[in-house]
Formats: structure tokens, sequence, C-alpha cells
């Protein structure tokens, strides 16, 4: 799995090769920027690539002649520097160890000098291979353990180098410096040297030569190490120009063999194409797996009695035809249009939970209710509840008062005797029974009665006067004696015990 994730990956940067490079200075005069106004006769330019931005001008292009093998500032000939390119460096800005001329260098190249058919045909891997440690200075790169350490060249070696620091001439050209980007391939750079009063001056046109066909001589030391002002860089199978007008110029994002535009149309061809296709066929598969399965489960016969359902629901559909379900919908919507609209609903109350005023105002009771006053109650207090609570506070009154108000006694009945008697008993007749609702303790034979309990309402009765003994009189009739009474017999509306 890891293997085919690998793959995959792997052949989707294979794909993007070309759309992305290595990023590079840019052309003006802005931050890290460079801009050269090119003249055979007086060249300038001006950098904002190192530290501080620097200029310099009255630079002169040293060129050559075919068939000639000395350079000069009067020749008109661009130089011609061919071989395999095994290391570059592209600059977006330069560090505190370049100035001068170097600032005006936007990339570097390593160079094996050789023609132009046998770095084409050199196989990958078997060309030079160059470690890469750092290249901070244009001219002096610093190499590792390779197939060739180039700040170790000498006399004494085998193969011969062009160490060169690149100088674009125009925007184009500098916008094809990133076709340097990708190492071990054939290469030829074309420009003048930068000539200098001084002899051997460092990177300038000093004692070089050039061949019939002006390609550079490289020197006894094996090694050249020039600043070059571009002007054209060819490549296999594509070419950079200084105005990039060029049948097969080569553009940021090109492809070799397809193009641009070849890689884009196979992009959406192979890869959004075979996404579709990947998609319906294993739709088909898919299907093809539903209808073995069914074929299974139902069998032969099954299967025909579904295809003639199908055809049986087709032909009815032609006919006009409606399924139930299809007239059930039709009918639902018909009745939802001729639905007029409702009336909204008033916005119930806000309060949360239990409404008690809304629960009373739909009462039907006759007794119309009466609000309470407090201001954060919602109780509702009926007129019975009124008269009720009135009544309860006269019993009360009444039964706290120091002296009991009088009740109606009650006469006994004169009993008939045939002989006269004078005898009177002295015994209380037995008091009579009461409602369970008007029980209450007796009170003693004290003239001043107790005081009432504040807790209970229960209206007391009056125990009734002990009778004093008198001397026997002639025949009279006994004295009646009080018999204790309620208050209001009638009143059963006090409950509280």
């Amino acid at each position: 799995m890891r293997r085919g994730a690998f793959a995959v990956a792997l052949l989707g940067l294979m794909l993007l090769a070309g759309c992305f490079g290595p990023s590079t200075a840019s052309w003006g005069t802005g931050s890290d920027s460079v801009e050269v106004d090119f003249d055979r006769a007086s060249t300038s330019f001006t950098s904002t690539l190192g530290l501080e931005p620097s200029s310099m001008d009255d630079l002169q292009a040293v060129g050559c002649s075919p068939g000639e093998e000395d350079l000069g500032t009067n020749k008109t000939q661009a130089i011609k520097f061919t071989g395999y390119l095994a290391a570059s460096q592209i600059y977006e800005a330069h560090t505190d160890q370049v100035n001068g001329i170097g600032l005006a260098v936007t990339t570097s190249v390593a160079i094996h000098a050789m023609p132009f058919k046998q770095a084409a045909e050199t196989i990958e891997g078997e060309g030079s291979r160059v470690d890469l440690k750092d290249w901070n200075d244009p001219m002096n790169p610093q190499t590792g353990a390779g197939s060739v350490d180039l700040d170790e060249i000498d006399a004494d070696e085998d193969s011969r180098w062009y160490i060169l620091g690149l100088i674009p001439t125009t925007e184009n050209i500098q916008d094809g410096m990133l076709s340097l980007g990708e190492w071990h391939q054939a290469v030829t750079v074309r420009g003048y040297l930068v000539s200098s009063n001084a002899s051997n001056a460092y990177g300038y046109h000093s004692i070089q030569t050039v061949s019939d066909d002006c390609t550079l001589d490289v020197g006894n030391q094996n090694r050249e190490q020039l600043y070059v002002m571009v002007t054209g860089i060819e490549l296999d199978g594509s070419s950079v120009t200084a105005n990039g007008e060029a049948d097969d110029e080569w553009v940021h994002g090109d492809v070799p063999i397809l193009g641009r535009t070849g890689f884009i149309l196979m992009f959406f061809i192979v890869g959004v194409g075979g996404a579709v296709g990947a998609f319906i066929l294993s739709k088909m598969f898919v299907l093809k797996g539903a209808r073995d399965t069914m074929k299974v489960l139902l069998g032969q016969v099954g299967m025909d009695n579904i295809k003639k359902v199908k055809q049986d629901v087709k032909k009815a559909k032609s006919t006009g035809l409606a399924s139930p379900a299809t007239r059930q919908a039709e009918q639902r919507s018909k009745a939802q249009k001729e639905l007029p609209k409702s009336a909204k609903k008033p916005q119930e109350s806000a309060l949360a939970g239990f409404d008690l005023d809304s629960i009373l105002s739909n009462d039907d009771s006759d007794a119309s209710p009466v609000i309470s006053s407090s201001r954060g109650s919602s109780v509702v207090v009926t007129e019975a509840a009124q008269e009720m609570e009135s009544s309860v506070s006269n019993q009360a009154s009444s039964v706290s008062s120091p002296t009991p108000s009088p009740s109606p006694v009650w006469d006994a009945p004169k009993r008939s005797s045939s002989a006269p008697t004078s005898v009177v008993s002295t015994q209380p007749e037995p008091e009579p029974r009461g409602h369970f609702s008007s029980v209450a303790p007796t009170r003693s034979a004290d003239p001043e009665p107790k005081p009432p309990q504040k807790k209970k309402t229960v209206r007391k009765r009056k125990a009734a006067a002990k009778p004093v003994e008198e001397e026997p009189e002639p025949y009279k009739a006994p004295a009646a004696q009080e018999k204790e009474t309620f208050q209001d017999e009638d009143d059963f509306s006090d409950f509280s015990f």
C-alpha cells in the first residue's frame, strides 16, 4: 500500500515538473532587484541585491570576431560558453562578501566545457556531479565530496571548467535565468566579457582567447572565472533570447516535448477525464454486481416479472396515468394552495412557568375576581373569599374580648307533678351534646372567664352556673337552669381545630 502511494506521489511530481522553480531577483529598481542598461560601448547597472543600493557606469563589453582568437571591445560577436551544466546558484540577494560588479550577478553556473552534442548525449549519472555547499561569492563556489571539487581544480585536472557570474542584459534574459536551475543538461551561454583597465583583474577580461566559432578557450589552469553580460541562452530543445520572440522560446513552467499548452491539455484529458472515466466504470461494476445478486435471490422468473412491471409502468406513464403516490402528492399540494393563510396567533405571555392570572381570567363563575393589591403577586381574591375572611375575623374578635357577650338561655319545660313537693335538685342537669366541631374544654366555676387560646379560633361556650342551695319553700316550680348555647348555631364556617 505504501509503495503504491509513493508511486502515485512520484507520478504527480513528474506531471508537475516545470510548474515550480526557484525564485530569483526582480527586474527594476525596487527591493531585491537589478536593472541593466546594456550598451557595448557603455553599460551601466543599478542593483539593490546587496545591503545597500549600488550602481556602476561605463562598463565596456568585450566580444569576438569569427575566425579570430583575440577578444576586444571593438568586436561585435557574442562569446559562447558551451558544455554540461553541472551546478548553478540563483540569487535573490547577496551577502556583504559581494561588492562592485558582483552585485549585478543574478545567477552563477559551473559548466563542464565540452561540445553541445556531447553534453546532450551524456547519460544522467555519468556526467560530472558537484556537491555544492556554499556559493555566496559568484566566482568561488565551495564544494564537497563529489566527482569534481570545483574549488580544487588546477593544472593537473583532466576536465576543463567555466565558473561564470551571469549578468542579465534584458528583463526577458533575467526571467529566462530560471532555466539554469535544472542541473545536468546541455547548455550554451552567449554574452560579452567585461573590460577592465587593470591587467589580470579578478573576473574581468584579460588574456582569454576564443576558437573559430567564438567559443571561449579554457586556460592552463583548467578553470575560467569570469563575469558575463548574457544576451542569450541555448538549451536542448529551447532557447532564451533578449526580446523573447524566438519560436522555441523557453517560458517558466514549460514542459519538454509537450510544452505548456500540451501539458495543460494532458492534465485535463488524463486527470479530469480519467477521474470521470473511473467513476463511470466503478458505477457500472456496482450496478452489475447488484443485478447479479438480485438474480440469485429472485431467480429468473422474478427478474422477468420485474421487467414486466417496469414495462407496464412505462406504458401507463405514456398513456397519461399517474401512480397513487403521485396523485396524493398533487392533491396535497392543491389543498395547501387552496387553504387561506391563517392569521397569526397573538403572542402569548412572556412569563415562564405557571400563569395563574390567565387561568383565573378564563373562569366561568359568577363571582367577579378581585386582583390583589400587591405588585409582585398574581393571586386573585374572589368576593366569597373576602366574606369568609370577614366572618372569621369577627368571630375571632368576639372570642378575644374580655367580657363575653350574653348568650340566650334555653329554658327547660316545667314538669307536672301530682303531689306537691318541696325538694329541689342540687345537681346540675347533664350538658347537652353538641356538634363535634364545637367541642371545647369545660370552663371552671370561676366567674371570670379564662383568656382564649391564641392558636385556636374555636368558640367557647359558657359553663352552667352552679345552683345555690336555698331553704325549702312551698311548692314552686324548679328554677330554670342556664343551658349552654352556641353564639351562632347556624355558623359552621370555621372548621379549624
